[in-house]
């Protein structure tokens, strides 16, 4: 199993919700009933927590039309897309021209390869940007 990334994030009792969903969700569309029997919480929390892991680029999830069941209403819930997200505009490495002039000849050398092979493969898509 291809491992998710692991985001910074605080103790909250929630933390880690959507990758936990998205995992669910990977082995095919669930109801909210399902789910959140799942997570052991009730219909009506876990559609309150859900509504927000249905915005986003990085996990694509979708939700059907809804139907009332037992005063909430439910859910079927279909992962579209795990894609990771690359930037459209890289943040570039910022390096002074002191620090630049003050490196020997073969550092510079070295850093100016490492760069450049950087660059090739930020441009490939196989380098994590911006993370």
């Amino acid at each position: 199993m291809r491992k998710l990334a692991q985001y910074r994030r605080n103790a909250a009792p929630n933390s880690g919700f959507k990758e936990r969903a998205v995992w669910q969700l990977s082995k095919g569309p669930m109801t909210g009933r399902e789910l959140s029997a799942l997570f052991h919480m009730t219909l009506g929390q876990f559609n309150s927590i859900m509504r927000g892991c249905l915005r986003g680029e990085t996990a694509v999830i979708t939700a059907t039309d809804p139907v009332p069941v037992d005063g909430c209403t439910d859910f079927t819930y279909t992962l579209v897309s795990t894609k990771r997200i690359t930037h459209k505009n890289p943040k570039a490495i910022v390096v002074s021209w002191r620090a630049f002039g003050m490196a020997t000849n073969d550092s510079q050398r070295i850093n100016t390869e490492a760069a450049q092979r950087r660059a090739r493969l930020i441009k490939a898509g196989l380098w994590p940007v911006g993370e």
